[in-house]
């Protein structure tokens, strides 16, 4: 194309902009209405700015603009001001949802667009939208990169960031997503959104290390992203992906991360699913559907209301407005992936939707059912006049009188594409849809991601607390350095130095803004090396065990660092290496596992742990292949200057031992376990034993105070005496002896430490209500996979967490819910999760979870206490080593023993809440042939209007079923259940015209299925008990009334064979059948 064919094109674009766009856009903040309203969506205008922004970018490439290229960049850069200026007004809001992530103080997603005014309650309406303003951020970044300035001062550097901080954790946010409706049943209630974990994901990415001031700017003005949280959105967003949310298995919303703008999905393979799967299910003749059983805007949608009525989705089934701005998506995406030939296909699609007004080509807000396709039926009630579900509706464009500006910019950027006006490198200058390993740093940028799951090479430091440690180590041949040596290198904790720096970073008094919240550092971004304030420095990986018993057992840490060269290897996001450095201390290294950890530090200087690659070197000759960031804000208070040039101290061993920075002893305190310089062995301890109290808590129930003053003089046992300390603390004393107990209660804790007493332990930490610092997000590793988690003690009231919680709400539920039945459970059920959390967080070991929807804590761990039981270990659980205990956990999981009894099988498989392969697709399947609904133990679930507001496959209905399974209280029984109803489901594959035409309970079949066999014993003269079986009978008794003593050989029969459990509890299925009378499913009866 010609320079003057270019200029007579683009002149056309432009008089087509002002025509459609640029008439409507406001005279004081630059933003843009939608329809007929004052009101400015965030998600329109950053996709008019954007389309203002292409066509500027494709004025640059003609010789004279007539300004049209200056004129076009500023209407863009007024939208987006405009939206700052709407933001910044709100900056309190941000700085409220980065600690509570209520929705009800998310940043407003709509504003008066002349004014910037709110133009509705904080919960009138769905304002928690991340993907718009991720959006934004993405956007911003975009435009930045090729030199247009939007941010101009260091106040709005400062809420940017604060936007990042506001979007980070989207991974965790349940959100209303991009429609505003949140679940499909819009009842108000928030989800995590695939579409918009995906959207701040790309937005992270572009935002990660630019320069809000361009090539201009200084260190002040840049952008920090926490790759941590850049990873967690990713591992979440693949967990989450094809499907949209809960509720949505598929949504149109996911073809803006799967394409422009996002590009969001790294998995090629995963990606491609996910389109085809949008394309496959929503896509009509008219453009796209957003989602199933959508009302927008549909005949039969009550448009007075802002949320429908339950079950009210279902009339909506088929009638779903198709909107074709999608096709404007797709052919962006193709176009910048390099197939013209399919973008060619998608704008003949998108051309025969649009209208011409005014001489100009209108893409219609979208196409929907009108009333003359539709029909009343004989309550007045508008029904479809379709006769089968293949049946197409003629359906008529959306008419407004203003454009729908969204789809208008879609359709302006998608033809300047196609007609060579503009390059992709021009509405993607960052790159996002190219692999990372073809992106460049770019204009202005300071660091990037990639994608992880390269061939990492992990660098290691080890430093020495002090010279005889260093010493010592080295007789063993491990080379260390000391603080003094890495001089002028500065090794510091996180918690005192680089959480408190990034906490200025982003700080803006006037704003009202503190800077990054207060959350742990992880191990990617302390695997980093920072430059602060014109120093060098290195930080530990955070340790998350602080104050708690964990860190006490040496081979679970050692355990815990290789999980960390694991974690680096596969999940490291970012150009040059990860170094990681590991501090050790005397204290660390004293006690029985010794000699272990020198192995583990051997296997480092060997270059290899596990397949992982090491390099293990001097501090100094790591810095120049590291990955080194740069920190500088303009607030720094004088103490956290002061710790930046004081030396490290490490703490006091009551408080601290961790993975990679133990403790040291008191000042003053040289007990036996000191290391000695002429013996180094003495690091080497042996482990106390000590015998369990000759007295139980119940024993000194009664016990008065002076009683327990007197006892506990004369006790010597560490766990009797906090036995002991406990009772008086109830009867409400605060000191025993003129000391606070408390305080002898630390005393305990730290002796039973360093003797690694674990039951006293648990018992202590317990009572001190201490709660691990990493137990929030390991709650929350298992919730963003699918699960739920539920906190109590088996046998008790359980409390079930299906989002995300603060540590202190969680505190508040695991004591609440263990403390009056079972104190040790309190600390127990933390160990279980962090533990669970871990396991399901790899990816050697998240397969164990196939098939478990709701975790059960209490139960999980009553299925270990029966594998210990079984195992016939001389130990009970409560006396277990942490990493013994976490050995157990997999051992339960995997559940690799092929000599299981069947009835141990059943008691570990109902402990987990494991369910088979397609189960709860089958109980939907059952549940549609029971015109009663399906009950057990007293719990209903019922046909309609079950199986009408859900379907079979979605998460929503799985969650049902687990509610109602939720009130049978013995493992082996909820088993029994799962396996009645995977029979009934055979029976019904194998006989789908059949079905139950009352209730089917479940207990009644299991209560026939047990009749049939004991009557089946009796004729064959067999013993109905064995030796086995009176040794399990406290297991093999259910817990309903459906079932006596009499049935317990039930629970042993093997489900296969001609007399296997299987076979009863089919003939009971059928037997219940025939004995209501066979009625038939019209829908599938046929003859043949």
């Amino acid at each position: 194309m010609d320079e003057d064919m270019r200029a007579s094109l683009l002149s056309k674009y432009y008089d087509e902009v002002h025509a459609t766009m640029l008439c409507y856009q406001s005279h004081t903040l630059g933003l843009f209405p939608r329809g007929k309203t004052q009101h400015a969506r965030v998600r329109d205008n950053v996709y008019c700015a954007s389309a203002l922004w292409c066509l500027s970018m494709a004025y640059r490439h003609v010789g004279y603009d007539k300004g049209r290229t200056y004129e076009l960049e500023q209407s863009a850069v007024k939208c987006m001001r405009g939206l700052l200026f709407c933001y910044m007004r709100q900056a309190e809001k941000v700085e409220k949802f980065k600690s509570t992530q209520n929705w009800e103080d998310a940043l407003h997603a709509k504003f008066d667009y002349m004014t910037g005014d709110p133009v509705t309650n904080d919960d009138s309406w769905g304002h928690l939208q991340i993907d718009g303003t991720s959006l934004f951020l993405q956007i911003l970044a975009q435009m930045t990169a090729t030199g247009v300035q939007v941010v101009f001062t260091l106040d709005e550097v400062d809420f940017v960031q604060n936007l990042v901080y506001y979007v980070e954790r989207a991974y965790r946010i349940p959100d209303f997503g991009m429609w505003e409706r949140g679940s499909r049943d819009n009842v108000g209630k928030r989800e995590l959104h695939s579409s918009s974990i995906g959207m701040a994901k790309a937005a992270l990415e572009a935002m990660n290390g630019l320069n809000l001031f361009g090539e201009s700017g200084s260190s002040l003005s840049v952008i920090h992203v926490d790759p941590d949280a850049q990873y967690r959105n990713c591992v979440i967003l693949n967990t989450l992906l094809p499907k949209e949310s809960n509720s949505k298995e598929v949504d149109a919303a996911l073809l803006l991360i799967t394409g422009y703008p996002a590009f969001a999905i790294d998995d090629a393979n995963l990606s491609k699913a996910t389109e085809l799967r949008v394309k496959k299910l929503l896509e009509g003749n008219s453009g796209f559907k957003r989602f199933m059983r959508d009302g927008h805007y549909t005949i039969k949608e009550d448009k007075r209301k802002t949320f429908y009525d339950a079950h009210e989705v279902t009339q909506f089934e088929g009638i779903e407005c198709e909107y074709p701005l999608f096709y404007g998506y797709l052919v962006l995406t193709e176009l910048c992936r390099g197939h013209r030939d399919k973008a060619e296909g998608y704008w003949k699609k998108l051309e025969a939707c649009v209208v011409e007004t005014n001489g100009y080509t209108i893409i219609p807000r979208l196409y929907y059912v009108p009333e003359e396709e539709l029909a009343e039926d004989e309550t007045g009630t508008l029904v479809s006049i379709a006769t089968s579900k293949d049946y197409n509706y003629k359906m008529v464009p959306f008419s407004e009188t203003v454009p729908f500006l969204w789809a208008q910019a879609i359709y302006l950027m998608a033809k300047m594409l196609k007609d060579n006006l503009i390059d992709v490198s021009d509405c993607d200058p960052l790159g996002l849809h190219l692999p990372h390993t073809a992106r460049h740093r770019g204009m202005a940028r300071h660091l990037g991601f990639r994608a992880p799951g390269h061939d990492t090479v992990i660098q290691v430091a080890l430093i020495s607390e002090t010279t005889r440690l260093q010493a010592v180590l080295a007789t063993h041949g491990i080379p260390t350095q000391t603080q003094k040596q890495v001089e002028p290198i500065k090794i510091r904790s996180p918690a005192d130095i680089l959480m408190k720096v990034f906490s200025h970073i982003g700080e803006n008094r006037k704003l009202g803004l503190s800077g990054r919240p207060n959350r742990p550092i992880g191990a990617l971004a302390t695997s980093k090396v920072y430059r602060v304030f014109g120093h060098t420095m290195i930080f530990y990986p955070t340790d998350s065990m602080v104050d708690f018993y964990l860190s006490f057992d040496g081979t679970f840490l050692i355990d815990v660092l290789k999980t960390t060269l694991q974690f680096l290897n596969l999940y490291w996001n970012m150009n040059s290496r990860p170094t990681l450095c590991l501090f050790l201390t005397e204290s660390r290294l004293k006690g029985p596992g010794f000699y272990s950890f020198v192995n583990f530090l051997s296997l480092l200087k060997q270059g290899e742990v596990n397949g992982i690659k090491v390099r293990l070197d001097r501090l100094q000759a790591l810095i120049s292949t590291s990955c080194v960031e740069n920190l500088e804000c303009s607030q720094l208070d004088n103490s956290l200057e002061q710790k930046l040039l004081s030396p490290l101290r490490p703490r006091s061993s009551t408080a601290r031992l961790s993975v990679v920075a133990a403790t040291g002893t008191e000042e003053g305190n040289d007990d036996v376990f000191s290391l000695n310089e002429d013996n180094p062995s003495a690091l080497e301890q042996e482990e106390v034993k000590e015998s369990e109290p000759a007295f139980s808590p119940s024993d000194i129930k009664g016990y008065s105070v002076k009683e327990l003053q007197r006892a506990l003089q004369k006790e010597e046992n560490l766990l009797g005496q906090a036995y002991l300390l406990y009772e008086l603390m109830k009867k409400g004393e605060e000191y025993a002896s003129g000391v606070p107990i408390r305080e002898k209660l630390e005393d305990i804790y730290a002796v039973a430490g360093i003797r690694k007493h674990w039951m006293t332990l648990r018992y202590v930490s317990s009572i001190l209500s201490k709660v691990v610092d990493c137990l929030a997000p390991s709650v929350t590793n298992m919730l963003s996979r699918g699960k739920e988690v539920t906190i109590g003690v088996f046998g008790y009231p359980e409390h079930i967490i299906s989002e995300p919680l603060s540590p202190k709400e969680l505190e508040e539920i695991i004591f609440k819910n263990c403390i009056p039945y079972d104190p040790i459970e309190a600390v127990l059920q933390q160990e279980t999760i962090i533990f669970l959390g871990d396991f399901i967080s790899s990816d050697y070991h998240n397969a164990v979870f196939d098939g478990m929807l709701r975790l059960r804590i209490g139960w999980i761990i009553q299925a270990m206490k029966n594998e210990l039981s079984k195992m016939q270990r001389d130990q009970v659980l409560h006396e277990l080593a942490p990493h013994e205990v976490k050995e157990l956990v997999i051992q339960v999981l995997k559940d690799e023993d092929e000599n299981r009894t069947p009835l141990n099988k059943r008691q570990l498989e109902g402990a987990l809440n494991r369910v088979p392969p397609d189960f709860y697709s089958k109980v939907y399947t059952i549940l549609d042939k029971a015109q009663g609904g399906i009950s057990v133990r007293g719990k209903t679930i019922p046909k309609l209007p079950t199986v009408q507001e859900l379907s079979a496959t979605e998460k929503n209905f799985a969650i049902r079923v687990e509610e109602f399974l939720s009130n049978i209280t013995m493992p082996e029984y909820r088993q029994m259940v799962v396996e009645m109803l995977m029979v009934i489901s055979t029976i019904f594959e194998r006989n789908p015209e059949l079905q139950f035409g009352d209730c089917l309970n479940l207990d009644d079949l299991i209560q026939d299925a047990f009749t049939l066999r004991h009557q089946d014993e009796l004729q064959q003269g067999e013993e109905v008990k064995t030796s086995q079986e009176e040794n399990d009978k406290s297991f093999a008794v259910s817990d309903t009334n459906y079932v006596c003593h009499k049935t317990n050989s039930f629970y042993h029969l093997r489900p296969e064979g001609p007399r296997g459990s299987t076979s009863y509890m089919a003939k009971a299925a059928v037997n219940r059948l025939l004995k209501e009378g066979v009625h038939y499913d019209s829908r599938t009866c046929t003859i043949s």
